[in-house]
């Protein structure tokens, strides 16, 4: 699959049982583009966690905390209306031993990406929420 956005390969990952009832689709999957971070829900639900390390070393080796943290990345695009459930999204991926503001830092600074959020300024924003 390739990203509407930029063309981009795209990850398609489940969603984390721990997480899915903070997002705003009720969709079982989604997909997170290797390029710009976009995240948009799907249908098709994979066996298994795919290799976030494939889009940043930001990202955790353990495929369900990356796929948490990719819910996290589509909260961060409208945090305004989403404040509330990426601070639990967040508390979640602390809880599974996750510095989120670091984790937020290191894709600011992967010069391999290019997000179509501004990562700096959310985690900016998602710092004074936790």
């Amino acid at each position: 699959m390739s990203c509407p956005n930029c063309g981009g390969e795209e990850l398609q990952f489940p969603i984390p049982e721990a997480v899915a009832e903070y997002l705003p689709d009720d969709r079982p999957a989604a997909t997170l583009c290797t390029n710009c971070l976009a995240v948009a829900p799907a249908d098709d639900v994979p066996d298994e966690y795919p290799d976030f390390t494939r889009v940043s070393d930001a990202f955790p080796a353990d495929g369900e905390t990356g796929a948490g943290l990719a819910c996290l990345l589509a909260l961060l695009d409208r945090l305004v209306v989403h404040r509330e459930d990426a601070e639990r999204v967040a508390t979640e991926a602390e809880r599974r031993g996750v510095d989120v503001l670091l984790f937020l830092d290191r894709l600011a600074g992967d010069s391999g990406l290019d997000p179509q959020l501004d990562v700096e300024r959310r985690r900016r924003q998602l710092e004074q929420l936790i």
